[in-house]
């Protein structure tokens, strides 16, 4: 197949959605990355208190792709190596491109090679004389690695992505069936969906984005609260500020501020339907950017240590606050959009 690196990402894009809309722009559809509809947060704490993780994802994946633009997307999920290459293999001489997960470690044209475990994903787009063709749309680049090498990465069990014993992960996007247009019943339904997670009142079961359940999870605003005393309380010591603990904040906040520029390319198929949507897309964009400014912060602080590291630990605990303020105002803008749907607002942010 005669796939190409696209030209530009768009903000917010991460390497999956990267992977997504690279074969959603194959087959021509449209404004393809409008189909990221979810955005909320969720905090879920596990174990000790230095394991708190905030997400923007409520729902499954496939569901998000489902839900309204019926783009299906299958997961495969193996434990033998055997039976992952060979079906891999036969969906690339089907002509499907292949989004695979794998560990970075054993990938040498990435800057963590051989330094670190960590899950990233990729497009696998040909096979070849025991030659896999791939597009990695994070690093723009189109090469070849050998099955030897595709094999050692897929293994996913010392990466964070290990889920339930499942060494190999990999997906591939149908969108025969899929739908472009988008209804006003349908901005307003997202809208509602986003804003009952927003204001806790998701009465469904949350999960991971890969579909996993959780449990004892706070939504929307309650989770940026429960987040921010989790950061104050790892603030009282200073040896839980590891270099795991700031890693894993870097992750979770840069998850959030990719999910808000997202949700605006899909609010923008609502705009004739409601002039205030190019207010409350704005007030996502500024969010948004706000939530790329401390995670750029927390990426930072990983080359700090001790009480540096905890003096920008500290600073990003009050730039959040400032955030959680914005995250307010976008709630009460949703409200008003959702009771006053055919009024224009006058509200000024």
């Amino acid at each position: 197949m005669n796939m190409q690196p696209r030209p530009e990402p768009k903000d917010g894009e991460d390497c999956f959605t990267l992977c997504v809309s690279s074969i959603l722009a194959y087959h021509n559809v449209p404004e393809f990355c409008s189909v990221w509809k979810q955005s909320g947060i969720v905090y879920t704490e596990q174990g000790t208190v230095g394991q708190g993780r905030l997400s923007p994802i409520y729902m499954a994946t496939e569901n998000d792709l489902q839900w309204i633009h019926r783009i299906k997307l299958q997961i495969y999920r193996e434990n033998d190596q055997t039976t992952v290459v060979e079906h891999i293999k036969t969906l690339l001489m089907q002509g499907e491109p292949v989004i695979v997960w794998l560990d970075v470690f054993d990938m040498k044209y990435n800057s963590l090679y051989q330094l670190h475990h960590f899950a990233h994903c990729l497009l696998l787009v040909g096979y070849a004389d025991q030659q896999f063709e791939f597009i990695d749309e994070f690093y723009h680049l189109k090469e070849s690695i050998d099955e030897q090498t595709l094999i050692d990465a897929l293994d996913l069990k010392q990466t964070e992505m290990i889920e339930e014993g499942t060494h190999y992960v990999y997906n591939v996007v149908d969108s025969s069936q899929v739908t472009t247009a988008v209804t006003e019943k349908d901005i307003y339904d997202v809208i509602q969906m986003n804003l009952s997670v927003m204001q806790s009142q998701y009465s469904q079961t949350i999960t991971t984005d890969h579909g996993q359940p959780l449990t004892d999870a706070y939504t929307g605003l309650q989770a940026l609260d429960q987040y921010l005393n989790h950061i104050r309380e790892c603030l009282s010591d200073i040896l839980m500020l590891t270099d795991e603990y700031v890693e894993r904040m870097y992750q979770d906040l840069s998850r959030i501020s990719n999910n808000r520029y997202l949700f605006t390319y899909f609010l923008e198929q609502g705009v004739s339907y409601h002039s205030s949507l190019e207010q409350l897309i704005q007030m996502y964009q500024y969010v948004a950017q706000r939530w790329k400014l401390v995670s750029n912060m927390a990426l930072k602080s990983q080359y700090a240590e001790g009480e540096k590291r905890q003096q920008m630990v500290e600073r990003i605990w009050h730039k959040l606050q400032n955030i959680r303020q914005l995250e307010q105002e976008i709630v009460e803008y949703n409200q008003l959009i959702i009771e006053k749907k055919d009024q224009k607002i006058e509200m000024e942010y």
